[in-house]
């Protein structure tokens, strides 16, 4: 369960004041292209989270590194929100070697924030909000004992709205002819497909498990709806998570596990993504304890809480993180 802000950037403003409102500008394009694209890897769990609580790592362990952490990247992670609840249906028996899954998400990213367009203004305040659908069949091959190979193909389907209110008079005079109906105050649409793969290795040991796993993901989408005249563009981008992960049994009572979780992610992303991010690649890693319920129940494997710290993008910084189904 985890959002980044797509609040519009200097060079929005500086084309709004060029633009006409019947204008299909490129800069428009580009910013819905970034802002679909960035909430496909920002509602997928297994690259991105947000937590609970945000804090500056510099702040919690006295250290002095831009890369983990600032009052700034902590800011923005506060501006956002993200909601992501994925529920896999299984169509085959657990013993069979050859698995048949159907993956489904539902996520909801929210960007609020009040911004200045001149320091002698009120800010204006932008309300943004994209939800989306993921569906995917996946196919599983246990390769032999510990390694198991994963192909699937899905569809996105993604709605845009953007609410914003014009507080001074020269964003009412110059900014909301220019750009009003365009990218303010409007809503778009896009469909996207994404075939992806993952190889992991599972290793069970005495005191618990590890795994490695890499997957790789690729997407492409078509765009319309109102916004920017209805040249959406078309979001286009890939992600690469190569990562560990280890459970270490603490204790069981009756039913239930004690353990301790850990895992570290390197993040490789491209295409409309990376710009948003601020960089091509980014870490995360993440420490917690879980905790399997006493009771049977097919949809719940585990709960813990946690810490998570993201390294190197614009939304760096930590979390305290509340774990759900975050199974081996």
């Amino acid at each position: 369960m985890k959002l980044v802000s797509f609040a519009p950037n200097t060079v929005l403003f500086a084309a709004a004041l060029t633009a006409t409102h019947s204008s299909a500008n490129v800069n428009y394009r580009n910013y819905l292209e970034q802002a679909f694209a960035t909430s496909i890897v920002l509602t997928d769990s297994d690259v991105f989270t947000v937590g609970i609580h945000d804090f500056d790592p510099n702040d919690w362990f006295n250290l002095k590194n831009e890369d983990i952490g600032s009052d700034e990247s902590v800011k923005l992670r506060q501006q956002i929100a993200v909601t992501a609840l994925p529920y896999t249906f299984e169509l085959s028996d657990p013993e069979d070697k050859n698995k048949h899954q159907i993956f489904t998400r539902f996520s909801a990213i929210r960007s609020q924030q009040d911004f200045e367009i001149r320091e002698q203004d009120n800010a204006d305040y932008n309300d943004e909000i994209i939800l989306g659908g993921f569906t995917a069949y996946r196919y599983l091959h246990q390769l032999d004992e510990n390694w198991t190979l994963m192909t699937g193909l899905g569809l996105y389907l993604q709605y845009f709205k953007n609410s914003h209110e014009y507080k001074s008079e020269f964003s009412s005079d110059v900014i909301k002819p220019a750009i009003d109906g365009v990218l303010f105050n409007t809503d778009a649409w896009t469909l996207s497909y994404e075939p992806h793969v993952q190889v992991k290795y599972d290793k069970p040991t005495e005191w618990g498990s590890w795994n490695f796993s890499s997957t790789f993901h690729y997407f492409y989408g078509m765009g319309w709806g109102n916004a920017n005249n209805g040249n959406i563009g078309n979001p286009e981008g890939w992600y690469m998570a190569n990562g560990l992960e280890a459970y270490y049994n603490v204790s069981q009572f009756g039913r239930s596990v004690q353990s301790i979780y850990s895992s570290i992610r390197r993040i490789e992303i491209g295409g409309d993504t990376s710009e948003p991010l601020g960089t091509p690649y980014y870490y995360e890693g993440s420490i917690g304890w879980l905790m399997t319920p006493p009771f049977k129940s097919e949809w719940i494997d585990n709960v813990g809480i946690g810490l998570n710290i993201n390294y190197g993008s614009t939304l760096r910084g930590g979390s305290i993180v509340f774990f759900f189904n975050q199974i081996d």
